[in-house]
Parts: C-alpha cells; sequence; structure tokens
C-alpha cells in the first residue's frame, strides 16, 4: 500500500458510502467514520497505523479548512444579537465538560494528573464533523449560529487547558515547581499573536483577492495563505505554543466581516474542502482501534456520560443564565458531542509529552472517539431537527 493508492481508495469508496448513508438518512460523516474503522487497524488493515501516521499533514490542512469554515460563520452582527447568550454558552459547555470529566476520571482513582490531562483532551468539540452536518442539511438560525461559534471557540478553550493542565502535570510527574506567572504569559502570548497574525494575513488576502478577477486564483490564493500561516505557526520558539487553528480562523472572520469578496472566497474554498474532509474523517476512523473501547470498560463509559452531561449541562445553564431562546437552551449540548480532531491531536502530542501514562491517554481518547464520532453527528442531525432550523439555508 503506498500513500497515492490509499487516497484513491479513501475518495472513490468514501463517494458510494457517502452516498449510501445519505440514503439511509444518516449523516455522510458516519459513513466515514465507518469506511474508516472498516479500513484502518481494527478490522481490514488496508491502512496501517504507519501509514495513517504519513498521511498526518492531511488531517492538520483539512483541520485549518474547517477553522477557516468556523471563522466565516463568526459574523459581528450575530454576537450583537446573541452577545451575552453566546459567550455564557461557550464558557459554560467547555468549562462544564472539564469539570465533569474531571470528577468522573478522580471517582475512577485514575490520579489528579491523569484526570487534568483527561479532561482538557475532552473537552474541546470536533469543528469539522458539526459544520459538515449542518452544510450537508442546509441548518440556518440562531442555534446553528451558537454551534457554529461554540465548535470554534471551545477549541481555543480546551487548548489554553491543556497548556494549563499539562504545565501542572509536569511538575507533579517531575516534582518540580511551577511559575505561575510564566505560565499565564506564555499561553495569553500564543493566543493574542496567533489571533494577530491571523487578522493580519487575513487584511493581506482582503487585499489581494481585490485585485484578483478568476475564482481559481483567489482559489490558489486563499489556500496559499492559509496553509502559510498554519505552517508559520507550528514554530514554537521559547517554549510559547501558537494555534495555527485560532489563526486560520481569525482569517476566516476577518474575510467574513470585512472583505467585500468574502463569498468569493468562501464559495472558492467550498467545493475544494470536500476531498479533504473525506480524507480527514476515513483516516481518522482506520486510526482508531475499537478493541481499546472495549478494554477500557466502566472508564470509558463514564468518560463518555461526563463529557455529554457535562455540555449538555453547561450549554443548558450559560443559556438560562442569559436567557436564551428556548431551542438554544434546550438543543444546543446535543450539537457538541462529537470528539475529533483537536481531541485527537492533543492526545498523541499528550502520548509523547508524558510516556508513563500514555497508553491510558490514547486508548480513552481515541477509543470513546469511535462513539462519538459514530453518535454525534445524529445527535447535531437531531438538534437542528427540533429546532425547526434544517434546510433553511
Amino acid at each position: 500500500m503506498n500513500e497515492i493508492l490509499a487516497i484513491g481508495l479513501i475518495l472513490f469508496f468514501g463517494y458510494f458510502v457517502g452516498r449510501l448513508i445519505s440514503r439511509l438518512r444518516m449523516p455522510t460523516v458516519t459513513g466515514y467514520i465507518l469506511l474508516g474503522l472498516a479500513f484502518g487497524v481494527s478490522l481490514l488493515k488496508i491502512i496501517p497505523k504507519d501509514l495513517n501516521l504519513r498521511l498526518t499533514w492531511l488531517i492538520e490542512f483539512a483541520l485549518l479548512l474547517v477553522a477557516f469554515n468556523v471563522g466565516t460563520e463568526l459574523r459581528i452582527d450575530t454576537f450583537k444579537r446573541l452577545g451575552k447568550p453566546l459567550i455564557l454558552i461557550i464558557v459554560l459547555e467547555t468549562v462544564g465538560a472539564f469539570l465533569f470529566l474531571f470528577m468522573g476520571m478522580m471517582l475512577m482513582r485514575q490520579g489528579v494528573a491523569l484526570s487534568l490531562l483527561i479532561a482538557a483532551i475532552g473537552c474541546a468539540t470536533a469543528p469539522a464533523v458539526t459544520v459538515l452536518v449542518l452544510n450537508e442539511y442546509r441548518a440556518a438560525g440562531p442555534l446553528t449560529q451558537v454551534l457554529l461559534a461554540c465548535v470554534g471557540m471551545d477549541d481555543a478553550i480546551g487548548l489554553t487547558f491543556y497548556s494549563i493542565c499539562s504545565s501542572i502535570a509536569h511538575g507533579m510527574f517531575d516534582k518540580t515547581q511551577i511559575s505561575v506567572v510564566i505560565l499565564i504569559g506564555k499561553i495569553v502570548l500564543g493566543v493574542s499573536i496567533s489571533i494577530m497574525i491571523g487578522i493580519a494575513f487575513g487584511i493581506l488576502l482582503d487585499l489581494i483577492t481585490r485585485r484578483v478577477a478568476y475564482p481559481l486564483d483567489i482559489l490558489v490564493i486563499a489556500v496559499g495563505t492559509i496553509m502559510l500561516v498554519g505552517g508559520l505557526l507550528q514554530l514554537r520558539p521559547h517554549g510559547v505554543r501558537f494555534s495555527p487553528l485560532i489563526a486560520s480562523m481569525a482569517i476566516g472572520f476577518y474575510v467574513a466581516n470585512f472583505a467585500p469578496r468574502h463569498r468569493a472566497i468562501r464559495g472558492a474554498l467550498e467545493h475544494f474542502s470536500m476531498p479533504f474532509y473525506v480524507i480527514y474523517f476515513v483516516l481518522a476512523g482506520a486510526r482508531l482501534d475499537f478493541r481499546l473501547l472495549m478494554a477500557l470498560g466502566l472508564v470509558a463509559a463514564v468518560y463518555l456520560i461526563c463529557r455529554f452531561g457535562g455540555k449538555l449541562f453547561g450549554a443548558w445553564l450559560g443559556g438560562t443564565i442569559s436567557r436564551a431562546p428556548r431551542a438554544i437552551r434546550k438543543y444546543t449540548g446535543f450539537g457538541l458531542f462529537s470528539q475529533a480532531g483537536i481531541a485527537i491531536g492533543l492526545c498523541l502530542y499528550a502520548a509523547k509529552e508524558f510516556p508513563q501514562v500514555g497508553d491510558v491517554i490514547v486508548a480513552i481518547a481515541l477509543g470513546t472517539t469511535v462513539v462519538t464520532e459514530l453518535i454525534g453527528p445524529l445527535m447535531t442531525k437531531f438538534a437542528i431537527l427540533r429546532a425547526g432550523e434544517a434546510y433553511r439555508r
């Protein structure tokens, strides 16, 4: 098996599986995940783990496109209309999942350091899943806007939580003192610089596309801008962690709100992105070993219950405090169950950073992702259908 043949198999069979799943009235994301499970280490082993790792850059690129798409949905007029409810929901659904997961892992006697790491990894949502389901069902409305904002911003909060928890875990494992001031300074600096660089390249993209006539030229410069920023921010000077996803989201945010040709830019990227979404989901499914989930048993079950309960309770509490519309209070949590993307990346990174607990982290985070990626799209579909926002765009 070689890389080109693997990509060909993924796209060829992904098309037919997606059509089949659509006829069964299920989100196509579910079909891509199932195809990945069939091709991957769990069943046929057509795409072994070493080949999957060599194609990781395609997953990272797909996530950059997803982050840009999420950023284009963060409209200033939406924040003005749903400002207070939106902020409270985003913060409380992320914090709620983190606290529920931490308490659940502590009850399962996983230790403070490991519980902090697992809680930080699990509090983020998979933006690619939510975006693809919302696009597939042409959803539009207040709940759709809140879901897009949540999956975009709670990844930023999740990355921040992981930076804090990993520093604490290093101190506990190494028995060293942690400088809170330096830790906070690095986190704030990394996030701030990522946002500023994203805005700067968004301005540059806007200025260039004003002078470009053809859609293909717009596509080339847009993809080049996103990849350039994503590559630059993978550098780690002096231990400061930048976020390529936050920067890509900032580019999308600027383009959607300030670029006169934002529709041309979004249109050029929309059809181009789809093959990379298919590759991303199939590769994610192929990397997951279903036996890990079965081996964990009760710990995995507690993880899933706590994560969903924290998201549901946090979103409901934020909507209730801010007096958000009933549909937002009731259904936002259902659209935030999917876990992939950032969670998978942080899981693999944590396994390298903390080899003493790496096997447990991989087993819990990757094993449960099988369940969340199969159930999550169905929950998102349920939320937008019950809120009456499907097929309105």
